[in-house]
């Protein structure tokens, strides 16, 4: 097999433009996972056990080529002191580890770099591709998943890749051009673990299970194909001819980061929480005196009743690395025939006497009477103008004209009502 050369597909002036992109469909996970159904995909797979799906050639080109390489790579010269970044390994995707580790790279190296054999990893390539980072926000909105989202990119010759390693993350690896093989462990050598780790022998055992002592898998991944691997799993990888492919991860999000202040807000509020658990003359053998087990059990309850005011906060703030809160849209003035259409980013959850909507810069609330027309909103398909909106409030106990128009202009300004 003759050696690629990789300035023919990425120097300034190549020619090839990328393909318009594409309008979100709210169908981006699906579509991403296709022909394996989204559902069993998040039930099954997802975080628990390493899966590949069969796709076929062009399935990904909406996502990301050669073309949007180029145009991030351009890009992200002007992204210094941020998550971006580009690194270089000359590793064979050792099966047992290597003790070679990346080194910086520079963007006018990178070609160079991989003529020489090397693999190149540009981290948070997301920044510096918005649509790139459009679409991968789509799939995080449809998993509603409440940590970070975004997408490092892996350009590899033949024969190059990483040793095995494994993530502190969902790692999903898209193939966008070439090929790949991958071996890696069916499930985690230790779930959600803090920390990346390389194999090595002789490795501490705080790494979880070592992989002679784990099931692994073998797959060659071909364009339009898919590998996703919980974290923790190990894997090694190399090119096979030449390799272009996404790392789409997964970053989790401790619970504790979103309940703890509100925790803290009930210790301080409630003459519960601040008088502590009561005194009781039970002993404790054995089991917890009934009393403090109410006591505790009561707490718990007071918690579960307001979290997830907290847990939707988090689906829409802080979503990727780099991420700024969108300013607020003005409301023009606009005539009653004015369409508009709902993101696919609209979710509500009554909390208390309260519709919470999350949106980049906290919660919106509206009270328990708006919930059946914003259910309506979600549910729409089409386009819609405010005169159909208003129409569908027909409950005498329902909201009023003002109110109603109070809440869509607040969707608005918010990003979650759109103009057509």
């Amino acid at each position: 097999m003759n050696p690629i050369d990789f300035h023919s597909l990425l120097d300034p002036g190549t020619s090839g433009e990328p393909p318009a992109p594409a309008a979100l469909s709210g169908r981006e996970l699906q579509e991403l996972v296709s022909p394996l159904d989204a559902g069993e995909f998040v039930d099954s797979f997802f975080s628990r056990t390493s899966v590949s799906v069969k796709g076929h050639p062009g399935k990904f080109d909406h996502i990301f080529g050669w073309a949007r390489l180029r145009q991030a790579l351009s890009r992200g010269k002007a992204l210094a002191g941020t998550s971006y970044n580009i690194k270089a390994a000359f590793t064979r995707g050792e099966e047992a580890g290597s003790s070679r580790g990346m080194i910086d790279a520079d963007h006018n190296q990178v070609a160079d770099l991989l003529n020489a054999g090397a693999t190149i990893c540009i981290t948070d390539i997301h920044l510096a591709d918005p649509v790139l980072c459009q679409w991968a926000q789509a799939v995080r909105a449809q998993l509603n998943f409440n940590g970070l989202v975004g997408a490092n990119c892996y350009v590899s010759p033949d024969g190059s890749g990483l040793p095995t390693h494994y993530d502190k993350r969902v790692a999903t690896s898209i193939q966008i051009a070439g090929s790949k093989r991958w071996r890696f462990s069916m499930k985690s050598a230790k779930p959600w673990p803090l920390e990346n780790a390389v194999y090595q022998p002789g490795i501490s055992a705080d790494v979880g299970t070592l992989p002679e002592h784990m099931e692994f898998g073998e797959v060659e991944l071909n364009p339009g194909d898919l590998l996703c691997l919980p974290a923790g799993a190990w894997h090694s990888a190399r090119g096979v001819g030449y390799s272009l492919a996404l790392n789409v991860y997964f970053s989790p999000r401790n619970l504790f980061f979103d309940l703890g202040p509100l925790v803290q807000r009930l210790s301080m509020s409630s003459e519960k929480w601040r008088g502590g658990p009561p005194a009781t003359l039970e002993k404790a053998r054995g089991s917890m005196p009934d009393a403090v087990a109410a006591y505790i059990s009561e707490c718990l309850d007071e918690i579960s009743k307001v979290a997830a005011e907290p847990w939707l906060k988090s689906l829409k703030q802080e979503p990727f690395t780099g991420w700024k809160a969108a300013p607020l849209l003005p409301v023009p003035k606009m005539a009653p025939d004015q369409r508009f259409s709902v993101s696919a980013s609209l979710r509500f959850v009554q909390v208390q006497d309260d519709i919470v909507v999350p949106c980049e810069t906290g919660v919106l609330k509206f009270p328990v009477a708006m919930g059946p027309v914003l259910q309506q909103l979600s549910s729409q398909v089409g386009s819609f103008t405010i005169p159909d909106v208003l129409a569908w409030q027909r409950d005498p106990g329902g909201p009023g004209r003002d109110e109603m128009l109070f809440a869509l202009k607040m969707l608005y300004e918010h990003g979650i009502l759109r103009m057509e």
